[in-house]
C-alpha cells in the first residue's frame, strides 16, 4: 500500500473562511486533561478521570501588507479581542474548525531580512474536525 504524505504547503490556516496570506507555518495543538481520583486503598494503582480539553493554533508568516488577509486583519482582530471562527486544513483529508481568540500576536522586524509576524489562537470551546 502506497503512502502518500500531504505537503505542509496545501495546509492552510483560515480566518472567516479566508486564507491568511504569507504564512510559513501553523500548528495545532490539543491536550486532554486528567483529574486525578487515586484513593488511598486502591493497592497503589493510580486513577483518573478524563478532564476539560486545552486547544490552539500558533502560526508564523511574513509581514504582506498586500496579502488578501494578513497582519493588517490579525491586529484589529487582536486589538478588539474578537472571537473568530477559524479552520486549519487542505480541505481534501483533514480539517479542523473552532471559534477561538488571538491571545498572543508579535511583530518582528530583523536588521536585513523579512519583517515577520506570528501569533496564537486560543480555542473557545470544543472543536471538530471534518475528514473529506
Amino acid at each position: 500500500m502506497a503512502t502518500t504524505i500531504v505537503n505542509g504547503n496545501d495546509i492552510g490556516l483560515y480566518v472567516g473562511g479566508v486564507l491568511i496570506g504569507c504564512l510559513t507555518s501553523s500548528t495545532f495543538n490539543s491536550a486532554n486533561e486528567e483529574i486525578d481520583v487515586t484513593c488511598k486503598d486502591n493497592g497503589g494503582a493510580r486513577q483518573v478521570l478524563a478532564g476539560g480539553n486545552t486547544s490552539s493554533i500558533d502560526f508564523e508568516g511574513f509581514f504582506n501588507p498586500a496579502a488578501t488577509y494578513g497582519f493588517n486583519d490579525l491586529i484589529a482582530i487582536h486589538k478588539n479581542k474578537t472571537e473568530v471562527n477559524i479552520k486549519m486544513g487542505d480541505n481534501t483529508n483533514l480539517t479542523v474548525f473552532a471559534l477561538a481568540q488571538l491571545l498572543t500576536l508579535s511583530w518582528t522586524a530583523p536588521l536585513n531580512a523579512g519583517s515577520t509576524f506570528s501569533g496564537t489562537f486560543s480555542i473557545s470551546g470544543a472543536w471538530t474536525y471534518s475528514e473529506t
